[in-house]
């Protein structure tokens, strides 16, 4: 098939996403109207092309009708057989804007659970990108609920999760290279693997990890918002904590590995959330999880470990919470891991999703 899709290049969402069918032989391409700079790692066989998002009219909605035309004139010169639109937001709207048919919607969390909230133009927008669409996928239930109130037909929506990939993503012993350059002497390594953004908490992180001893926070600083970020690192000096803070810029995948399997408990504690790849990857390794209570997340995680979820925000029971998980014996964190990892096999394997989406592209191409 050829399968256009409408992303962010640099997520790595969108990369194992739309590598995936490349790796499988489709002709795949990837549309980029906003002038980002596409960072290295994207996949050799991806296609990607370029087109202005805006008119030269830079006046809400005017601007983006303008922009209509160098997308339709893209679309008619490749000829795909399905558009996905990545995101609502931005991606989406440009999408459902194209006019082309059949087309595909992913919201990936935010999109749907928090921005639509502060938005009239985002409410509106999204329930036309979304009543439009020939097929809208969901990661969860939960948001199946949201999508279908905000407007998309029921029998148009199937379930396929970005998945992980188990035979990557396996547990493994402590990488010891990655111990002496985190400067770990011995201490507990809490991993928060979110971007570094407002809605991932990670202040909420820190103030908690001042309540305990000596352990030591790795952060991503992937995709950051620079005045949050800067706001980590000064918050994490008023607490005390700074010396224990480490922040790397670029995670590669093998040290993302690396570090779910070093790492004594991985921590995801945003205010909203769909079902973030990063706790997948985490209980596909066997490292235990602290989670914050959002829907999705909590309908897994209250089956293996009730006690390792916590409200949004609450430093003082993200604290009691980090020394639950930290004081697992031996035994008690082999117990959890084996549970942990067999759901992720079982219900949210990488190929298995990606396996399932192929028949629906197939599906669509041929109705079309």
């Amino acid at each position: 098939m050829r399968l256009a899709f409408i992303a962010d290049p640099n997520s790595i969402h969108t990369r194992r996403w739309v590598g995936f069918f490349a790796r499988r032989g489709h002709s795949v391409h990837l549309l980029e109207g906003y002038g980002v700079e596409v960072r290295d790692g994207l996949p050799e066989e991806v296609a990607v092309h370029r087109y202005r998002a805006f008119g030269p009219w830079r006046i809400p909605i005017v601007s983006s009708l303008q922009g209509r035309a160098p997308l339709r004139r893209l679309l008619g010169d490749l000829r795909p057989d399905v558009l996905h639109g990545h995101y609502i937001t931005r991606y989406g709207w440009q999408t459902r804007l194209s006019g082309f048919h059949p087309y595909v919607i992913t919201p990936w969390g935010s999109d749907v659970f928090v921005t639509p909230r502060s938005s009239l133009r985002a409410r509106l927008w999204g329930r036309a990108t979304l009543r439009g669409a020939d097929l809208v996928t969901v990661l969860t239930e939960q948001m199946r609920d949201a999508v279908t109130r905000m407007g998309a037909r029921p029998r148009r929506i199937a379930t396929v999760r970005f998945g992980v990939d188990t035979r990557r993503f396996s547990p493994g012993p402590a990488d010891p290279e990655l111990v002496e350059r985190l400067g770990l002497g011995g201490r507990p390594l809490l991993f928060s693997p979110r971007a570094a953004r407002p809605l991932y908490r990670h202040d909420t992180v820190l103030d908690a990890v001042a309540g305990l001893d000596d352990a030591v926070v790795v952060m991503s600083g992937r995709n950051a918002d620079p005045d949050y970020l800067a706001e980590v690192r000064a918050r994490a000096a008023r607490a005390g904590v700074g010396e224990r803070l480490r922040i790397i810029d670029d995670i590669p995948e093998p040290e993302l590995l690396a570090l779910y399997r070093t790492a004594d408990v991985v921590v995801s504690v945003p205010e909203s959330d769909g079902f973030p790849s990063t706790v997948l990857e985490a209980m596909a390794c066997g490292a235990p999880v602290v989670a914050s209570d959002v829907p999705a997340v909590r309908s897994v995680l209250e089956r293996f470990a009730p006690e390792l979820i916590v409200p949004a925000g609450d430093a003082s029971a993200l604290a009691a919470a980090l020394r639950r998980a930290l004081a697992l014996g031996g035994d008690g964190r082999a117990a959890l891991a084996e549970r942990m990892r067999r759901y992720a096999g079982e219900e949210a394997d990488q190929e298995t999703n990606m396996l399932k989406m192929e028949r629906l592209y197939r599906r669509l191409a041929g109705g079309a």
